[in-house]
Parts: structure tokens; sequence; C-alpha cells
């Protein structure tokens, strides 16, 4: 590796000009993509979690179509044994980490970071191969911030971007059995999550990760570690199921003073106004939520310790199919839950995290669209009030 006088920033005499090390010149496509995917022993590993089994045994529930929707997709409301594999970590020695997530020496690119690739890594393979090319390439001479160069790290980048229900249920969780495993490691995250953002900062906060176990980093940066460490999520990506520890670990706090609710007979969650897949006639369903007694919360930005006072103050929780929902983590096993699904949208995502958290799983799925989106998935949809009316009517009754 070439080391290239670089002058200090805002000082250009001579006696301040120091070494620093840059990255060298690599062409990715000389690189090998190691990846579990592709060789599972590619790396020293560990067994972070051993081999499992979880009964999952979904609550009462029920599904509702309005008159124009399809009958898809399917909910599993009988019991079944799951089997989750051993949780694996991973040690790489020196490693260089571009834009948030991309490791890579200079020998190999390392793909294990990518939610992609546990969703579908025979599809997914050729395409994150290329973007983490590309990065490696676009940080060619770029300087190497040293500043965590002798820490062990975790590698735990937000893959799922502004999605709430990937950071909770598979990246939080990581965070915490890696710190448990590595007592002396830190965990690198993007540093708007280090500074406090609202859901993602105060994750880390409520779960008492201290800022001094946090590697805060820029996108635009390269750094260097002693070791980094990449480990499987607690989550079986083919069936949708969070690891019979995930539960357990969101749970293990406690919140301090109390958050001041009004009584209600049921809460509703709105999403936020922009939000997609959002309710289209959002006041006449407002109507409907109030004539029953359900009190209503959003569409701004709640406080995370409010938003869980929510979900465990009531016994029935009202939102729409999405990031929303992900809270149900913190309520009590028993409560209902009542689920407005666009017809074309069928994440089992929630219907699996709804079992795994002892909840009565009830969903009403609408056909009409007020205006398609070019994604499909993201299209606003309108809800049957009087359907909505007559299913609420019988879960407060």
């Amino acid at each position: 590796m070439q080391l290239t006088p670089v002058l200090q920033e805002g000082n250009r005499s001579a006696r301040d000009i120091s070494m620093q090390v840059r990255v060298p010149d690599l062409d990715p496509t000389r690189l090998a993509g190691a990846s579990k995917h592709l060789d599972p022993n590619y790396a020293p590993a560990t067994v972070i979690l051993p081999a499992t089994s979880a009964l999952r045994k979904p609550g009462p529930g029920r599904v509702w179509h309005d008159q124009a929707a399809g009958r898809a997709p399917g909910r599993r409301f009988s019991p079944r044994r799951i089997q989750f594999a051993a949780t694996l970590a991973r040690v790489i020695d020196q490693p260089f980490l571009a834009t948030e997530m991309v490791l890579f020496d200079h020998n190999r690119i390392y793909l294990d970071t990518s939610i992609e690739m546990e969703y579908s890594s025979g599809k997914s393979m050729l395409d994150v191969k290329e973007r983490f090319s590309a990065a490696v390439a676009a940080s060619s001479g770029f300087p190497v911030n040293h500043r965590f160069g002798k820490e062990t790290v975790l590698i735990s980048h937000h893959e799922g971007g502004s999605t709430w229900g990937h950071y909770l249920v598979q990246s939080i969780p990581r965070m915490l059995v890696f710190l448990d495993a590595f007592p002396k490691g830190k965990i690198a995250v993007p540093a708007w999550h280090a500074q406090g953002a609202p859901g993602f900062g105060e994750a880390l906060e409520l779960y008492g990760i201290s800022n001094d176990r946090l590697v805060p980093v820029e996108e635009e940066a390269v750094y260097r570690f002693k070791r980094a460490v990449v480990h499987d999520f607690l989550f079986h990506f083919g069936l949708a199921a969070p690891h019979p520890k995930v539960l357990p670990l969101l749970r293990r706090f406690k919140l301090k003073g109390k958050v001041s609710l009004p009584a209600a007979r049921g809460a509703f969650i709105k999403r936020r106004l922009d939000a997609k897949r959002a309710i289209a006639n959002q006041q006449a369903v407002d109507e409907v939520m109030a004539r029953n007694g359900i009190a209503i919360y959003g569409p701004d930005e709640l406080p995370l310790r409010r938003q869980i006072e929510i979900w465990r103050r009531h016994d029935l929780l009202i939102a729409t199919l999405g990031s929303d929902l992900t809270n149900m983590v913190y309520a009590r096993p028993g409560t209902k839950l009542l689920v407005l699904s666009p017809d074309w949208f069928g994440d089992s995502f929630f219907f699996e995290l709804s079992v795994a958290a002892g909840m009565q799983w009830h969903e009403l799925r609408c056909a009409g669209m007020s205006k398609r989106d070019e994604e499909i998935r993201h299209s606003c949809f309108l809800v049957d009030t009087d359907l909505l009316d007559s299913i609420l009517r019988g879960l407060l009754r």
C-alpha cells in the first residue's frame, strides 16, 4: 500500500504535511466475492447462538375481504414448528469499510451484509456484487479514517433504509447479541443514528447502547478496522419468522416515568403523511374510529416511548399493513390486532411477527385503489367503511 503525503485541511505549511494512508487502487473485477452463500468457510466463524426450533401457535384471528378483493395471500393460522439454524459470527481482519456497509480488502469483497442476499441469494448475488464493486471503485484514492483502527466492529448497517420493521426486528437484536458475545466490541452505525435520530437513535438509547459502544460512520468516508464482524440475522428469511430470542431481547428494558394516554377502547395508528400505501379515504376511516371510541394517533412522528405505551396499554390496535405494525413487539400477548391491507400487498413479515408476539391477527383486505403507483405495492387504497364499522363492533363486543 502506498503512503501518500496529504496536506492537513486548513493548513498548507510544509511542516504540517502528514502521512495519510489512502485506499489502494483496486480493480473490483479482480476481487473475489466472499459470502456464506458462496463459501460458508470464507472466514473464521463462531457460533453466537446454537441451532434451535420453535413451535409457533397463532392466536385466534380472521381475515375479511371487501367485495372486490381477492382471496390471497393465505394466513396460516395452524400451529407449526420452525427450525432455526445456528447464528454465526464471522471475523474479518483489517478490512476497509465504504458507503457505511461495503467491506473489502486487497483480495475480496464481502457480501454478507445485505438483507437482499438473505431473502434471495441466487437472484440478488449479481446485483449486490455490482453495487459493492462500484463502491470499491469509487473509493479508490480516498483517505482512510483510522479513528477506530484498533477496534473490533460489528457491521450493522440499516439495510432496510428508512424501514422501521427491518431495523427493530432484525438489526437491533443482532446488535444486542453482538454486545453480549464481544464485550469490548463496538457497532458501526450511520452517523445520523448515533446522533439520536427519531426512532432509530431512540432505540439505541432505549436498549442501553451507549455512544462509547458506537462507531458513527459517514457514507462518503472510508474506514479501516482492526477486525470487522458480520453475523447472521436472528431471523428465518425463508419463512419471514423471527428467531425465538428476538422478542425476549426486544422486551428486556424498563421505561422511565409515565406517559399520559386518554382512556379508549382501542388505538388507531395512522401512517405518516409522506408514507406510501396510505389510506385514500382517511377522513371517513377516522370518523368510523371515533364513532367506536377508538383513540387516533398520528400521522405526526411520535416519540418511541409514547409509541411503546400506546401498544402496551390497549387491548385492540388498528394499523395499516406496514412498518407501523412493528411495535406489536411491545404489546401484551393476547392483544387484538386489526390490520388494514391493500389487496395487492401481501407481506407475511408482520403476520409471522404477530404469531411470535402472541397477538390475535385480524385483517381487512381492501381492493379499492385511488391511484396506481409506479410500483403497485406502494399504491394508496380505499377502505370499505361500512365493513370496517361492522368488524370493529364485533372485535369490541
